[in-house]
């Protein structure tokens, strides 16, 4: 079970009753958050939109803001996810959605009379279909 402590509830109860109905914390001593700034995050989403396939490191040269914090705007603050080495929007519209489907149903189309071992030659994941042989060697 997931409670606070019994001195916690009394110091709060404490707090209460002597008037102090205010539950907003306090300012903290600390390095404040500057890298997620709007300017940041457009600047490192107007890089993406350029270059998808830039990495996180080379953002993090050309903006000399650190690795955490471009990842923290990427995922986090835009909703990107890195998919084959390019940075894609995680949530998908309504016709991207639409394509997925129509090339899963053509590609199960494919091979609807074919051997059903090749149906386990497919390989799915996130999404992302890839038909998938070993090669043989001579």
């Amino acid at each position: 079970m997931d409670c606070h402590s019994r001195s916690t509830v009394e110091r709060w109860a404490t707090s209460f009753r002597s008037g102090d109905a205010d539950v907003t914390d306090l300012p903290r001593s600390g390095r404040p958050v500057s890298a997620t700034t709007s300017e940041n995050i457009a600047l490192i989403e107007s890089m993406v939109i350029e270059d998808k396939c830039i990495t996180v490191n080379q953002l993090e040269q050309s903006t000399k803001i650190s690795s955490g914090a471009i990842h923290t705007i990427l995922t986090t603050k835009l909703g990107y996810r890195s998919v084959c080495g390019k940075w894609v929007p995680h949530k998908l519209s309504e016709n991207q959605r639409l394509a997925r489907l129509n090339i899963a149903k053509k590609l199960l189309e494919t091979y609807e009379n074919c051997d059903s071992r090749r149906l386990t030659e497919i390989i799915t994941g996130h999404e992302t279909w890839v038909y998938y042989t070993t090669p043989y060697s001579k």
